[in-house]
């Protein structure tokens, strides 16, 4: 039977899609943008530009967040924004109704969520679904040695997925809520303390992606402007240093974290891990230097992929090559 294979994260507040064959062909915010009369709902954005929209404060539109955190929070608004996306990247009508759809997911989900996520994926025309644990994905997009059992940091904007791989099957995780975002607050706290200016969090995130570094003393620097006391708008240089005292409180949770989960795990899994070694994935793993830092931390294999904060969707790609490999059930 003919039909289309994609792949698709849902991140901490993006959605991200992969076609067999294009690449990544969509990477959007998960925001929608309506206005509404009564029953009637009428689109008038979605992704980036709902974000912008949402930003803006605009009274003429209704702007929903349906999924958070890989988690659907709005049915109705969901199904509205996965079937606009959808429609936006398959624009061939026939196309449409002939989709498959291999959904990575991170490793806590539980079956109610995942019963409602399929159901909005149904319902915005995807005809089959395999539902596979984002550890997987990252592991299949390293090509690795299938006997070795790794584990997997996911560490997304508002979650880090934490899970154990034996394989293509998933052994052991926990999500926990932190991630990139606090770092960004991390940062505006320490603007505000340090060089007595208020930034918001988007200007921190700007920050952290042109300078943050887990290595000592780097000089490197970047320029923002904040606002002093007396309301005026100052441009200030903050360095990569700074940056790193700034947010290695949040890295240094994530690594108590992970030696948490070593913890509940039998000695033996343990030992097969300290062998196969971590994949460090997500956007906060593209910081300089993590490779080193996790090595101290952690004394064991460190991973850490040419493009970490695309691997679990490239990873998601290669196994629609590979189904017949999955043992995960829903």
């Amino acid at each position: 039977m003919f039909s289309i294979n994609l792949a698709i994260k849902f991140g901490s507040n993006e959605i991200i899609i992969y076609r067999k064959g294009f690449g990544i062909i969509a990477k959007e915010p998960a925001y929608l943008a309506v206005t509404e009369n009564g029953k009637n709902i009428k689109v008038k954005a979605t992704g980036k530009q709902a974000e912008k929209l949402f930003h803006s404060k605009s009274s003429n539109v209704t702007v929903y967040q349906p999924i958070e955190n890989s988690e659907i929070v709005n049915e109705k608004m969901a199904t509205i924004l996965m079937s606009e996306i959808i429609k936006n990247v398959i624009q061939d009508k026939f196309l449409l109704t002939h989709l498959d759809m291999m959904v990575a997911v991170p490793c806590a989900l539980n079956e109610k969520q995942l019963k409602l996520l399929k159901k909005v994926l149904h319902q915005s025309g995807v005809n089959r679904i395999t539902f596979v644990q984002n550890g997987v994905c990252a592991r299949a997009n390293l090509d690795m040695d299938s006997h070795a059992r790794i584990m997997v940091v996911d560490i997304g904007k508002y979650i880090t997925d934490i899970s154990v791989m034996n394989d293509y099957n998933f052994d052991f995780g926990r999500m926990y809520f932190i991630g990139g975002a606090d770092m960004d607050k991390s940062i505006t706290s320490f603007i505000q303390d340090n060089h007595n200016l208020e930034v918001s969090d988007m200007t921190s995130e700007a920050v952290k992606n042109e300078v943050a570094s887990l290595y000592d003393r780097d000089l490197y620097k970047t320029e923002y402007i904040g606002i002093d006391e007396n309301n005026k708008f100052v441009r200030k240089d903050i360095t990569a240093n700074e940056v790193r005292v700034a947010i290695q409180n949040v890295y240094d949770k994530i690594f108590e974290l992970i030696n948490l989960v070593l913890d509940e795990l039998p000695k033996d899994i343990v030992a097969d891990i300290y062998h196969g070694g971590v994949i460090f994935t997500g956007g906060a793993s593209c910081i300089a230097g993590l490779y080193e830092y996790a090595k101290k931390k952690l004394d064991m294999p460190i991973i850490v992929p040419d493009e970490p904060m695309d691997s679990v969707i490239l990873g998601a790609g290669k196994l629609l090559n590979k189904k017949e490999y999955l043992k995960i059930e829903f």
